[in-house]
Formats: C-alpha cells, structure tokens, sequence
C-alpha cells in the first residue's frame, strides 16, 4: 500500500463510545452481543486481515463506554482483545483486556455437581492459566478451560 493510498475502514467510525478489537472471528458475535444492550448502536466487522491474528473480529459500541463486569466477561471470551475508547472521533485511551486475579458473578461453573449450580452463591473463579485461559472454582475447586464456561 502506498502512502499516497487512502485508507480503508471496513467498520463505520464512530464519535463517542468504545471499540474492541483483535477479537478472534469465532467470539466476535459472542462479543457483540454479550456486550450491546437493546437501544446500543453496534458496528460488528469479522473476518478482517490483520497482521497480529491473520484474522480477526471487531466490535463498536457507539455512546457507551464498558465497566468494570463488561471487561471481566470481555477477558473471558476474548482475553487477547484491546479496547479503544473513543471522543470525538479520536481514541483516547487504548489498552490489552485487563485479565482480573479472579472473576466473580460473570459465568457458571462447568461442574453440573457445583453448589452454584444448585443453590444461590455467586459464583467465583481464580486465574490458574494464561495461555490458553484456564480458570478454577472457588468452590468446587475444579478447573476449566475457559471457553467451557457459560457467562451469566
């Protein structure tokens, strides 16, 4: 591509809001719609080439910045994303998906037998792994794959 060439969006940019990208293809619906509410403009891209992933997955929220449990449950499904929070069409603050220590009331726990399957504890899960994410109950003490999880 040559500097004189203009460059091409395959996603609408948007003026205020929130933007995460190097979603793998395969969770970027999954981020989508774990994180867009019902009145929230979304632009969702998939698929697109990128040099860090071959390909990737992503997601922009217009007019909304994410909280705290809506990053928790990002690093779940997508630990590798970044985020961009956009003002004025600029991006002002960019960052990797913070991974938390442990995450509490964002997924259930894959045991069947868990008391939080059965009775109302919220649930807890401490960090075990990284790459590929793994994270284990505070109760029941199992561990798991965290794409085996199932988000509140």
């Amino acid at each position: 591509m040559s500097e004189s060439a203009p460059r091409i969006r395959h996603v609408e940019a948007i003026a205020e809001g929130t933007v995460i990208d190097h979603i793998p293809p395969a969770a970027t619906l999954k981020v989508a719609q774990l994180l867009s509410g019902a009145a929230d403009q979304v632009f969702i891209g998939i698929n697109l080439r990128s040099e860090r992933l071959g390909r990737k997955g992503v997601v922009k929220i217009a007019g909304r910045e994410l909280d705290q449990r809506a990053l928790s449950s990002l690093a779940l499904i997508a630990p590798g994303a970044t985020v961009s929070i956009i003002r004025d069409y600029r991006v002002v603050r960019k960052f990797a998906v913070p991974l938390p220590e442990r995450f509490e009331q964002v997924a259930r726990c894959a045991n069947a037998n868990c008391i939080t399957n059965h009775e109302q504890w919220p649930t807890r899960f401490v960090v075990v792994g990284e790459r590929p994410l793994r994270v284990r109950c505070w109760y029941c003490e199992r561990a798991f794959p965290a794409s085996e999880l199932a988000l509140l």
